[in-house]
């Protein structure tokens, strides 16, 4: 049997063993909570130096304070806006606060809505400043109790985040302007790597009906309200910076049913199946090439519908140029009257035409009169030593070659001039106080425009084949020739241009009747 003196040291041993552990553990924690609040301040000031590069958004630190196991900061977000007197009336710049909880275990946001108790550089939770603009007061006025907007934050050790951004769900009832409203409510994600080196993420809206208030001119009563619904928005972005410090990758909107409706004349829009695509992607190893796609299935404007496409590309543009251009843009934006900015746009603009950049636009639709389908390329070229502000015509030089080519439906080509020749000459006989004879007027708008069609088909400047209207233009070594023909730059084309006839069909009065009839 051990003495009992060598007991009582063995214990004290092991219980000044495991205090020394703990208070090890504790020194580590508070020094590693201690460079995770550090960190943070970094990942802080390097997120608002990448947000500096939009040229139409300023980020400022209104506040930040950091301590031990957390910090807060308010963030200025500062649009730029166009100089005029209703500037500061419609600013929509507003601030956010952010409640930084230092890694690598956040415990000082325990039992706060929505921070994860995980290991990490630092978890954030932001929201809206309330007070810091007229529409976050509207909106905080709005959620009464609730947070209008909540983004959660996890940081990792490497600078990576991951983002959860909600906005509840609202529902109004004649509330100033609105009879109604109904939102679901928004949710999103986004991971960003480390220093914005890539960003995906999603936000979507499942629905938003709007209804407003019925409004009374003078001397009339209320009509009914406009009405603004919107079914399954979602915007989706996928881009990884690469060459030339720009990001590629492609960001899109899609919503499935947009319907709106004209407060006075009630005439519907209504949109479905709506994508809208952008993406900018390498060409070479010098080139970038981007792309602009829009679709949708079905648009019904009063009485017409049909679905179209529209796809609009630039090929062949200087990677290094590009993003100059951006940081020209970005400059611009801080010193909008700088004297030199529009002779460093002339140069950027130079080299970029070296490279002899294109530009492409396709487009189709299906109509209920008939359908369309055009296509456009323009290749362009450097245009010399042209003094552009002294010699704006040189620009011309800038384009090397080009080609059109359209074809569309005769009956879609008819309807749609018809129906613009009848409002300029109803507009005509408004202005002239004569009472226009609704048939009449479109009598004369058919006549007019079979008149302009006979006379662009006789000229060459458009073909009919069968039930179609075609036309092609090709450019080259300067000369322009449409469907074959060549057509003198800077010359007339020799047409009247369908002038609307002075003489506007009148309905006769009673007095002219009886006049008569005597």
């Amino acid at each position: 049997m051990p003495p009992i003196g060598t007991t009582g040291d063995t214990g004290m041993k092991k219980l000044v063993g495991v205090i020394v552990v703990i208070l090890v553990l504790a020194a580590g924690f508070v020094g590693a909570a201690y460079w995770s609040g550090k960190q943070a301040e970094r990942w802080y000031q390097e997120a608002l130096a990448e947000g500096a590069k939009n040229a139409n958004v300023k980020l400022a630190t209104v506040r930040y304070e950091r301590g031990l196991f957390s910090s807060q900061s308010v963030t200025r977000v500062q649009f730029t806006m166009p100089e005029g007197g209703d500037a500061k009336e419609t600013d929509p710049s507003f601030s956010i606060r952010q409640d930084i909880y230092h890694g690598p275990l956040p415990l000082a946001g325990r039992g706060v809505p929505g921070v994860p108790m995980q290991w990490g550089g630092a978890a954030i939770r932001a929201t809206l400043d309330r007070d810091s603009s007229a529409w976050t007061r509207e909106l905080a006025k709005l959620y009464g109790s609730q947070e209008p907007v909540v983004a959660i934050s996890q940081v990792g050790f490497d600078g990576a985040s991951d983002t959860q951004i909600t906005m509840p769900p609202l529902t109004l009832s004649n509330v100033e302007d609105l009879q109604s409203l109904a939102f679901s409510g928004l949710q999103g994600q986004f991971q960003v790597a480390p220093r914005g080196a890539a960003v995906q993420g999603k936000l979507a809206v499942a629905s938003l009906d709007l209804v407003g208030k019925p409004a009374a001119s003078e001397g009339q009563p209320a009509s009914g309200g406009g009405q603004v619904k919107l079914g399954d928005l979602s915007m989706n972005v996928n881009q990884r910076k690469g060459a030339f410090d720009l990001l590629f990758g492609d960001s899109s909107v899609k919503i499935a049913e947009l319907r709106a409706q004209d407060q006075t004349t009630g005439a519907p829009f209504i949109v479905t199946n709506l994508t809208m695509t952008g993406t900018l992607s390498p060409q070479g190893a010098q080139q970038v090439a981007g792309e602009v796609v829009v679709k949708a299935d079905k648009v019904t404007v009063d009485q017409q519908s049909g679905s179209g496409s529209l796809k609009l590309a630039l090929r062949n543009l200087d990677g290094a140029t590009v993003a100059q251009l951006q940081q020209w843009q970005q400059k611009l934006a801080g010193q909008p009257e700088d004297p030199r900015a529009l002779d460093e746009l002339m140069k950027l603009l130079k080299t970029l035409l070296r490279g002899k950049p294109e530009f492409a636009l396709d487009s189709q639709a299906k109509l209920t009169q008939g359908d369309w389908q055009g296509k456009l390329t323009l290749n362009f070229q450097d245009f010399g030593e042209v003094n552009l502000l002294l010699d704006p015509s040189g620009l011309l030089g800038a384009l090397e070659k080009g080609a059109a080519d359209v074809v569309a439906s005769k009956a879609l080509i008819e309807a749609l001039l018809i129906g613009t020749t009848k409002e300029q000459l109803l507009a005509q006989a408004k202005e002239q106080g004569k009472p226009a004879s609704e048939p009449a007027i479109q009598s004369l708008a058919a006549q007019q425009v079979a008149q302009q069609l006979q006379g662009l088909t006789t000229a060459g400047f458009i073909r009919l084949e069968g039930d179609q209207y075609r036309s092609s233009a090709r450019f080259e070594g300067g000369k322009l020739f449409v469907n074959g023909q060549e057509i003198p730059l800077g010359g007339s084309a020799g047409a009247d241009g369908g002038v609307i006839e002075d003489e506007i069909p009148l309905e006769p009065d009673d007095g002219a009747e009886e006049s008569a009839q005597e």
